[in-house]
């Protein structure tokens, strides 16, 4: 038997899927994230290593039955150099196993929309946006959260989050139930401290920060009007992710869009600002056929030749609907 190997590489986590060449899911594996600015080159390589490894010793299988490997890289193709310096830490980690890596949109497109043309934006840690339209596709979005990037992202809707406790603080803004929630579940003394928990204590680090994005979608369900105010603004910074796409590959039909990442599970907070934002396009929102780990399976698939059926999808289907 043939083994295939998917993973989604995220800002954050990564997710690796072992399946058959029938669409049957034989494991699962989650690790941290193998963006290579945030782990390294040496940290890539062992990150994969270990999550190969675990697959082998687990299921009692030799290297060479892993037939293929599609890897999702977040970060991959932002800066054109380093990209060969990528493949070689992937290639270090996989020992062998044949594969083939692209950005992490790729994978997402793939899972969400099972291959039609069509726009997919991811909005977790990070958000950015693909395009595909026959033989031609666009990647939007993704610019580095250092400075300001990332627009509509979890990372992105923190930042708004503690930019509006500051402003609350000072009464630059009026004060709502976010700046006392806030204080309240930090444990804060001085409004400063939030200083020392996010700068100091979290080192600002990129994972930490993006959780709180979480603490805005508690707020919006208790209707606090500036957390709803940022998720408005969060859903116009990704609906010019999707406009910008679709102007410039002048689709000429309806086209299905579809979305993946954490910051769609804030549900209706973002999608229908979204969807308000974006009335004027010939084009149809539709709930994501798969996650982007099974997105890497299918692309794996094509590379192999692996014909994607009803029997496949169906087999890909009783493993996504188990989640």
């Amino acid at each position: 038997m043939s083994y295939i190997l998917g993973i989604d590489g995220g800002g954050t986590k990564t997710a690796y899927l072992l399946a058959d060449e029938s669409g049957r899911i034989i494991d699962q594996y989650k690790g941290p994230t193998i963006h290579y600015m945030q782990c390294g080159y040496d940290g890539l390589t062992s990150t994969i290593k270990e999550a190969v490894d675990y697959f082998i010793n687990k299921q009692k299988i030799h290297r060479d039955e892993i037939a293929y490997c599609f890897v999702g890289a977040a970060g991959y193709g932002d800066i054109e150099e380093d990209k060969e310096f990528i493949k070689q830490a992937i290639a270090k980690g996989l020992e062998g196993i044949p594969f083939a890596v692209d950005n992490d949109t790729f994978n997402a497109h793939a899972g969400a929309l099972l291959g039609q043309d069509g726009i997919c934006v991811i909005a977790g840690t990070g958000s950015i946006g693909l395009g595909v339209n026959k033989d031609q596709s666009i990647i939007c979005g993704g610019w580095h959260h250092a400075f300001g990037g990332d627009e509509g992202s979890a990372h992105w809707i923190a930042e708004n989050y503690i930019q509006e406790f500051t402003k609350q603080s000072d009464l630059r803004s009026p004060r709502t139930l976010l700046y006392t929630y806030m204080k309240d579940k930090y444990n804060f003394n001085n409004d400063s401290d939030a200083l020392q928990q996010f700068i100091v204590d979290w080192d600002y680090d990129r994972t930490k920060i993006a959780s709180l994005s979480k603490d805005v979608y508690e707020l919006a369900k208790k209707k606090d009007s500036a957390a709803l105010a940022i998720f408005k603004k969060a859903a116009y910074e990704l609906s010019l992710i999707y406009r910008s796409i679709y102007k410039q590959l002048d689709y000429q039909y309806k086209i299905p869009v579809s979305y993946i990442g954490g910051v769609f599970q804030s549900k209706e907070f973002i999608l229908e600002p979204l969807k308000e934002y974006l009335h004027d396009l010939n084009l149809e929102f539709v709930t994501p056929k798969f996650s982007a780990d099974i997105g890497s399976l299918l692309i794996a698939y094509k590379y192999l030749g692996i014909a994607i059926d009803n029997t496949l999808v169906s087999n890909l289907e009783t493993f996504h609907n188990s989640l």
